[in-house]
């Protein structure tokens, strides 16, 4: 089994784009549009031997470190236009409609604290619990890796084509009430209320500003991006599956691994 880690931002649409794709690999879901499943934007990637480390990050840190000033579809409108029309047909042939034509008048919203919850349930429900009370370990990991997909993925469809505030609280802890809350993970998680709660404290804050830097030593410029276990690179969804291939093909690549820093794992409670 390898790791590939998923460096991803709420407020990128093509994050989204990668964010279904995974989360319908790692549940079995199918594209219910079959004339588009052969598309290379369609297709699903094969995770049989791969590992997704979800690692949520802010992506104006990012730019600020790369010397890039905002968010490109912001700085060149006629990419922005570009960009949702693209995203739009993407999700569309997904058979995911609804994305939006333009941004909503609130993109880029405020991610920081969407980002600390996926960033603390990504550490998995045992270290969720474990900062919730001193319950024990949950060794359902493989059903707690569908949840986080679940619930990345449904904040991306609240903000995205749901016109919603992701940044306010009441929007994520009613997200988290419906996807993870109520999941079977063998342990008994917080309500949404109590996960906002969480996320507001220190070492969750600190967990998620050292996954940014991390992204940053790793060079990474933009989201989303996937850093491989030998410190490969790929960026953008149109990448995807190069990305889960990679351990596949490395033998027929002529570049010397390590084109980023190996990313330094979360750190634990």
């Amino acid at each position: 089994m390898v790791s590939v880690n998923f460096w991803f931002e709420f407020a990128s649409p093509y994050s989204m784009i990668s964010a279904l794709r995974l989360l319908r690999a790692l549940t079995g879901r199918i594209n219910p549009n079959p004339e588009a499943q052969g598309l290379p934007s369609c297709q699903l990637p094969d995770l049989s031997d791969v590992s997704i480390v979800y690692r949520p990050i802010l992506l104006p840190a990012l730019f600020a470190a790369s010397g890039q000033t905002m968010l490109p579809g912001v700085q060149v409108p006629a990419k922005g236009k570009y960009m949702f029309h693209d995203v739009h047909r993407t999700l569309s042939l997904l058979g995911c409609p609804g994305f939006p034509a333009r941004p909503h008048t609130n993109w880029p919203p405020n991610t920081v604290l969407a980002g600390r919850m996926a960033w603390m349930l990504a550490q998995g429900p045992s270290y969720v619990c474990a900062l919730n009370s001193s319950g024990e370990p949950s060794p359902k990991l493989e059903q707690g890796a569908q949840v986080l997909a679940e619930f990345v993925w449904r904040v991306f469809e609240a903000e995205f084509i749901g016109g919603e505030d992701i940044g306010s609280p009441r929007v994520l802890e009613r997200l988290w009430n419906v996807y993870v809350a109520k999941a079977d993970v063998g342990s008994e998680m917080p309500n949404g209320e109590r996960a906002v709660e969480l996320a507001n404290t220190s070492v969750v804050k600190n967990g998620y500003k050292d996954n940014t830097q991390a992204a940053i030593a790793c060079k990474l410029f933009g989201a989303p991006s996937f850093t491989t276990d030998d410190g490969d690179m790929y960026w953008g969804n149109d990448h995807l599956l190069e990305a889960m291939a990679h351990h596949k093909v490395r033998s027929l690549l002529d570049q010397p691994p390590g084109y980023c820093t190996k990313s330094a794992p979360s750190p634990k409670i």
